[in-house]
């Protein structure tokens, strides 16, 4: 596990948590003997979270003893009015969490998605107050955009896109192209990022915009492009995954091929990579 905190970042239309329910306090002994790996012991078990954005990704981070933020910020609003949120959420936590801190928290942002495009705005764009951004992994997040966004931007009526979803315009290629020349990268951040891809059948969710994305920009996830998701240091693409696979969104046939041992992807020892790398690098 990196020795700093993670902040999971989501992406375009997501949540930390739908439903938290509180549960029966379990690990009294975490109170008379405050060990770190206790006090995140005792978090991961004081309630349980329905519909998690980052479906058991978090909750095995914090069990193997890594201190983790989920991050909520509005769905569907601008890339800055997100990364502003963002920022002024990691602040607040870092407060809460680390309130005798006598410099600045560092810390590892991982992203699926739109979330990546969020972190970038902030490391560029934002003071960090009581924090320092060491690193940013992104998991197919669209750094050139998608043209799924400008396909979407035909179809719809202009007033719908601009008063409901803002943030589908900021995904076109052509605004990430102008996004990418306005903001730039912190040579003391270390900028990771994966890809994914798969061809759907006709029945798949992502069909539609699959075949929106494939002739223009070749092979995606039903969202994003490989050549899309690639930024800093690219670590490598996963094949025969969607861009709900990489956030453990899989359906019942994937879940049982992986519980037998015959499943091709496991999405949460992908981020158990993310954080084995973010160790070795010192992070």
């Amino acid at each position: 596990m990196p020795q700093n905190p993670i902040v999971l970042c989501h992406g375009f239309s997501g949540f930390d948590s739908l439903i938290a329910l509180p549960t029966v306090q379990l690990f009294h002994w975490a109170q008379k003997s405050p060990t770190t790996t206790q006090h995140i012991a005792q978090e991961a078990t004081t309630k349980i979270e329905v519909f998690e954005y980052w479906h058991g990704i978090r909750r095995e981070l914090l069990s193997r003893g890594c201190r983790v933020l989920a991050a909520k910020v509005p769905p569907f609003a601008t890339i800055e009015t997100r990364s502003e949120i963002l920022n002024k959420f990691i602040q607040q936590k870092v407060e809460a969490r680390f309130p005798n801190a006598s410099e600045p928290v560092k810390v590892n942002l991982i992203a699926h998605s739109m979330g990546g495009l969020d972190c970038r705005y902030l490391i560029s764009a934002f003071e960090q107050r009581n924090f320092q951004v060491v690193s940013l992994t992104t998991v197919s997040t669209p750094h050139r955009g998608s043209y799924a966004a400008n396909r979407i931007i035909e179809l719809f009526p202009f007033k719908v896109i601009d008063t409901v979803f803002p943030s589908i315009r900021e995904l076109t290629l052509e605004n990430c192209a102008r996004l990418n020349k306005e903001i730039q990268d912190d040579p003391n951040v270390k900028y990771f990022s994966y890809g994914a891809s798969f061809k759907p059948n006709i029945f798949n969710v992502f069909y539609p915009t699959w075949k929106m994305v494939y002739p223009k920009e070749g092979p995606n996830d039903g969202l994003v492009s490989l050549e899309s998701a690639q930024w800093g240091d690219y670590l490598g693409h996963m094949e025969n995954v969607d861009h709900l696979d990489l956030i453990n969104w899989m359906n019942l046939s994937k879940r049982v091929k992986n519980l037998a041992g015959i499943g091709t992807f496991n999405p949460i020892a992908l981020y158990l990579d993310i954080a084995d790398n973010l160790a070795k690098q010192g992070l």
